[in-house]
């Protein structure tokens, strides 16, 4: 399992980092997603066998948000 903080910028409301964090933990080989509105990040572990970190970035993207790399 890997853990990783992304920052991320863009996001709009509370409730559009709720349905970011939800559709991130439906990823197969996401154990957890916690997205924070206030702190402009997500922790997120993931087993890299089943996920990319690119697809984690793909799917915070049809979000309208921007990972700050």
């Amino acid at each position: 399992m890997k853990r990783q903080m992304i920052m991320l910028d863009g996001l709009s409301c509370p409730a559009c980092a709720a349905k970011l964090e939800k559709a991130l933990q439906r990823l197969p080989g996401v154990k957890s997603a916690k997205v924070s509105f206030g702190a402009g990040s997500l922790n997120v572990e993931y087993d890299e066998s089943q996920v990319q970190e690119a697809d984690i970035k793909t799917r915070i993207k049809q979000f309208g948000a921007d990972v700050l790399e």
